[in-house]
């Protein structure tokens, strides 16, 4: 064998090619391929690998290069000598940072990093200042790049042109505007009638199981479609086929937050939208238009009124779940789950109903951040005990309000809206829509203030509006008037403190949480003031129905630590 056959089968060279946007006219991936193999025949090696990154950024941070991270992992189990690009941009454009790990790779194994158009090769003395100054100035062509696209979008906004992929219901035209496409414009407008002008309204997830019955295409999936039946009309064979063979992370089918996310976009009134709102234009203001209509303003303001933002979660309520946790929905344990808080810290505590104690069940309560971080001091006491303290406070409690206390009167109202569900829902949900037509009233005064209503023509149309809001508003307000309300809050049954004792024995866990919460708000544990003592009340602090909520207990762990 000669001595360069022997070289050959020695060295090991792997190449790697990338490239941002492969096109059917692209020979990119090619030549980089061919000036790497000859390359490697000029170095006397044999490439064993060819390892390729199509489509993948090398200057977006948050893009997985799958075959880039092979290379160097092929590298770090020196299964190659020579690793070969054609240049140093094919290779990384995130700058500095990078070429620091392909110079640490290359000190840790001995291989050797070759960039063809650059020169660089490492056994020359000081590639490794070489690599750093061209992967700096990849990364800023880069970065000058991405300067210049965030000015052209901007000017593209102001133009009222659409930048992104097609959305669903609308089409593009060449001139970068939206065009209503009808047989998706139609499953939006029969949403948007199920959700608002039926009756009773259907749900999200309603309307949700309704279109996956009916077999229409979520959004993704109608996108993927019409993109690849366009690929094809323009014979782009290549890109189409890629683009059906890429896997879709969801499979075809509607869910409530798509519903939800559909219905409450800008887009659909046909204005052009920039971080959740209507873009308006950077000089003059007014509000830019990308496309007609497909949702009319009035039911677009209604529906982002109801479905637009998630609803907060509030500690203080009316009725609560009886087995069920108040967080995690899940089936309860402990008496206390929902209620009982670490007065160290302001965290949960959690019911341990399966903990083992001198091999006996021992339940009990504790810190959950105590148990997952470690960040506060701990609290813990045994379940039963736990349970027994607090329901001797809440008989206290019970016996030495007076009629006209305010907790009294809070735990009555509870009492009523407990044996009354369906007057609660509806109120509730009647004040909801009182909310947001004098949201949506507000909202007209101040466009037609900002001179978005002009001349007679615009007149009539904000007087057709605000009419038709006013309307529904006065009718609202008179459903909400007629809904009874209890006529007596009478809460003897629980004041009869030896009656209500017996009664309580004979409760199951979901009655008892639902009495307690008649009552309590929210309690707080804190730790014995030494260990070995027997639990006591002292050791709870209590909010209780009808009075303010103590301030600042636990405050000054959960503020630092949750800032982190």
């Amino acid at each position: 064998m000669s001595p360069s056959e022997i070289a050959a089968v020695l060295l090991r060279a792997i190449l790697y090619l990338r490239i941002s946007d492969l096109t059917d006219t692209s020979t990119s991936i090619g030549r980089q391929e061919k000036a790497g193999r000859r390359k490697a025949d000029e170095l006397s090696a044999t490439v064993v690998r060819v390892f390729t990154d199509e489509d993948k950024s090398g200057f977006l941070t948050y893009v997985r290069r799958p075959d880039w991270d092979a290379t160097l992992d092929m590298l770090r189990q020196r299964m190659a000598d020579i690793l070969i690009v054609f240049k140093v941009d094919r290779a990384t454009r995130q700058g500095i940072p990078q070429a620091a790990e392909i110079i640490q790779v290359v000190y840790q194994t001995g291989c050797r990093f070759i960039s063809i158009a650059d020169g660089i090769d490492s056994n020359n003395v000081g590639w490794e200042l070489q690599l750093t100054l061209a992967a700096h100035q990849a990364h800023t062509e880069s970065k000058n790049t991405s300067t210049r696209v965030t000015d052209l979008r901007a000017d593209e906004r102001d133009e009222g042109r659409w930048m992104g992929s097609r959305p669903y219901g609308f089409t593009l035209t060449p001139t970068r505007k939206l065009s209503v496409f009808e047989p998706e414009a139609e499953v939006i407008r029969e949403i948007v009638k199920r959700l608002l002008h039926a009756e009773p309204p259907t749900t999200l997830r309603g309307v949700a199981k309704w279109l996956n019955e009916q077999g229409y295409d979520c959004p993704r999936w109608a996108g993927r479609k019409y993109r690849v039946a366009q690929l094809e009309a323009k014979g782009e064979a290549l890109k189409a086929q890629k683009l059906r063979e890429k896997p879709l992370k969801s499979p075809n089918s509607w869910s409530w937050p798509t519903v939800r996310q559909l219905v409450t976009s800008v887009v659909m009134t046909g204005y052009l939208p920039h971080k959740g709102e209507i873009y308006r234009h950077s000089e003059t203001g007014e509000m830019v238009r990308v496309g007609p209509e497909i949702i009319s303003m009035d039911d677009s303001a209604r529906l982002r009124a109801l479905f637009g933002a998630r609803k907060p979660i509030h500690w203080t309520r009316s009725v609560v779940p009886g087995g069920r946790s108040q967080d995690t929905k899940r089936p309860v344990t402990g008496l206390l789950v929902d209620y009982l808080h670490c007065g160290e810290c302001g965290a949960r505590e959690t019911h341990d109903a399966y903990w083992i104690r001198n091999g006996k069940p021992w339940p009990r309560y504790r810190c959950t951040r105590r148990h997952f971080s470690g960040r506060c001091p701990g609290t813990l006491m045994k379940g039963d005990v736990a349970d027994a303290l607090v329901t001797e406070a809440m008989f206290t409690r019970l016996q030495s309000v007076e009629d006209d206390d305010p907790g009294a009167l809070a735990i009555a109202e509870r009492w009523a809206e407990l044996r009354h569900p369906d007057r609660v829902i509806r109120r509730r949900e009647l004040e909801a829509r009182i909310a947001d037509e004098e949201k949506f009233l507000t909202r007209l005064e101040d466009e037609k203030l900002e001179g978005l209503f002009r001349g007679a023509r615009g007149e009539a149309r904000f007087r057709q509006r605000y009419d038709a809001s006013q309307g529904r508003l006065e009718q609202y307000e008179a459903e909400l008037a007629s809904v009874p309300v209890a006529a007596t809050l009478d809460v003897t049954p629980f004041q009869e403190i030896d009656l209500f004792r017996e009664a309580w024995e004979g409760y199951d866990l979901a009655e008892r949480r639902e009495i307690l919460g008649l009552v309590l708000n929210r309690a707080w544990l804190f730790k014995a003031r030494s260990s070995g003592v027997r639990p006591t009340l002292d050791r709870f602090q209590f909010w209780w129905a009808g009075e303010e909520e103590p301030k600042g207990i636990g405050a000054s762990l959960t503020i630092a630590d949750d800032s982190e």
